[in-house]
């Protein structure tokens, strides 16, 4: 970008210069009207270029910005079709669970929280609660099949780490972590 703003202030310069010379410093007598037609010449010649470079700085401005949009738009595209799936296969792992079916329940909610949640950035508020809730979600299965106690702890952990920041889920991710560690007491 420098480097267009450079050329285009040496031909600036350029033409001043020579449009100074043909009107300022002749070193032959020049017909009047011939010095005009090539100031008139000359000034449209610069008045062309400096549109060309006006273009073409602004397609290149226009071609930064869509890729950037573009860019942006896909990655909320991606993080939002992965959060949709994430609560879907959460949703349908509780709905297993509460008809009796832990170990499919346990797959499923797996499969959110490892494939779904697990490129979406936890600087997002909307993510970590979700990741949260598939976390607590586990870990309370985890602690009703008595298996898996390093990650039914470690999720606990991890929801009990962000308990504060979501107030409405306080409550029963505080019961999860208890169940946890009631059944995985030593």
């Amino acid at each position: 970008m420098r480097a267009i703003y450079l050329a285009l202030a040496i031909l600036l310069v350029l033409a001043g210069v020579f449009t100074g010379y043909l009107l300022w410093f002749p070193t032959y007598q020049i017909p009047q009207q011939f010095k005009y037609d090539v100031l008139k010449d000359t000034l449209t010649i610069v008045l062309a270029i400096i549109a060309i470079a006006i273009t073409v700085v602004g397609y290149l401005v226009y071609r930064i910005v869509s890729q950037r949009l573009e860019t942006e738009t896909e990655k909320r595209i991606t993080d939002e079709s992965r959060r949709w799936i994430a609560r879907l296969a959460t949703s349908t792992g509780y709905s297993l669970w509460k008809s009796g079916f832990l170990d499919e329940a346990i797959r499923l909610t797996r499969e959110a929280i490892e494939e779904y949640a697990s490129g979406l950035s936890e600087k997002e508020p909307e993510n970590e609660e979700l990741i949260g809730n598939i976390s607590n979600n586990l870990a309370s299965y985890f602690a009703q099949a008595k298996r898996e106690e390093g990650l039914a702890r470690g999720y606990a952990s991890y929801i009990h780490s962000i308990s504060h920041k979501f107030p409405k889920n306080r409550e029963a991710w505080e019961k999860t972590c208890q169940e946890v560690s009631e059944a995985f007491s030593d």
